[in-house]
């Protein structure tokens, strides 16, 4: 049998799976602190498209100064129209990474992992409704998180910085649930069926199986709210910052703003975040649904509303990462 299936067949046979509860957290000075995350963990990076949005250059631009502890990228595929056999393929997914990753070592930047292939097609739902009767799917993408999960430790989990769906997660806690109570996930999944919650049960696995942060609870960012296209003026020139002037210029980028990357400029300034709500995920005709919570040890994740998100510390944050000294040294000033 399958080493990662065997896991599996363990874990249903001595009742492993349990039940994940919201992660702790305080409020201290207005900001959200939440146990055991700093910028000091080690943090994955997983989406599905990687040229529209502005997030995967900011974790770029930390990982080429050596100031995250970046362990490795994942491509997962876009499961939009996964009904009807699906829009986008993986290898066009990852393709758009390699070209948003060439750009960014050509404009200077370094250590940046290869991605690896990431889950291909949504998890179904199984007839039961168990969560533990889900078939699995394994992935180099699963077991990079497999892999970094298990030498991370509850009290400083590995960080999931997540785009797009939450398959590849869902996949990696369904071959390995011993991993739940070492990670953290971070999505921004505005499901209602679309955008990072297509793959709704996915996302209701990892939300019943291990701790996750939702940014807006199913809103979105309002066009032009952090960035205007002046703002980036004041980069230098180079392939990297060419493109971002490019985007933000066109409705796409001026509609997407920080894309996914709400937590990791919070990750760094925590005045970011000002609030945050406790939630129950809920899964209903094929649709995952944050709902509220009468008793906190009923909670099932954690939202960040977007109205207690500090828009202006998030803009401040992006930029300056970027106007660090040395970070492009061949750009044309």
């Amino acid at each position: 049998m399958n080493r990662f299936l065997t896991i599996v067949a363990l874990a249903i046979l001595t009742g492993f799976y349990s039940s994940a509860r919201a992660p702790s957290f305080t409020i201290r000075n207005h900001t959200v602190v939440i146990d055991g995350v700093t910028s000091n963990n080690p943090v994955l990076y997983d989406n599905d498209w990687w040229t529209d949005v502005f997030d995967n250059k900011y974790l770029w631009a930390r990982a080429s100064l050596g100031l995250i502890n970046l362990r490795g990228q994942i491509v997962t595929r876009d499961m939009w129209n996964w009904q009807q056999g699906y829009l986008y393929s993986l290898d066009q997914c990852r393709d758009d990474a390699q070209k948003a990753i060439q750009q960014a070592r050509l404009a200077g930047l370094r250590n940046l992992p290869e991605p690896a292939r990431g889950a291909d097609r949504v998890l179904q739902r199984p007839s039961s409704g168990r969560i533990e009767d889900t078939h699995p799917q394994d992935s180099p993408g699963s077991r990079l998180i497999i892999e970094q999960a298990r030498k991370a430790q509850p009290h400083q989990p590995l960080l999931l910085i997540c785009g797009g769906p939450l398959t590849t997660v869902a996949n990696a806690l369904l071959l390995a649930p011993d991993i739940a109570d070492r990670i953290v996930v971070f999505n921004l999944t505005v499901s209602n069926g679309g955008y990072n919650g297509k793959d709704a049960w996915s996302a209701y696995i990892v939300c019943k199986r291990t701790r996750y942060v939702d940014w807006g609870g199913g809103a979105f960012w309002d066009r032009d709210s952090i960035f205007e296209p002046a703002h980036f003026d004041v980069l230098p020139d180079n392939p990297l910052t060419r493109e971002m002037k490019r985007f933000i210029r066109s409705d796409l980028g001026r509609a997407n703003q920080l894309s996914d990357g709400a937590p990791l400029v919070w990750l760094f300034d925590p005045a970011c975040w000002k609030r945050a709500e406790l939630r129950s995920a809920a899964f209903r005709d094929g649709i995952l649904r944050f709902e509220p919570c009468s008793r906190s040890d009923e909670a099932d994740l954690l939202v960040i509303p977007k109205d207690a998100t500090d828009l202006s510390a998030c803009r401040r944050e992006f930029f300056r990462v970027f106007l660090q000294p040395g970070l492009f040294p061949s750009s044309n000033r």
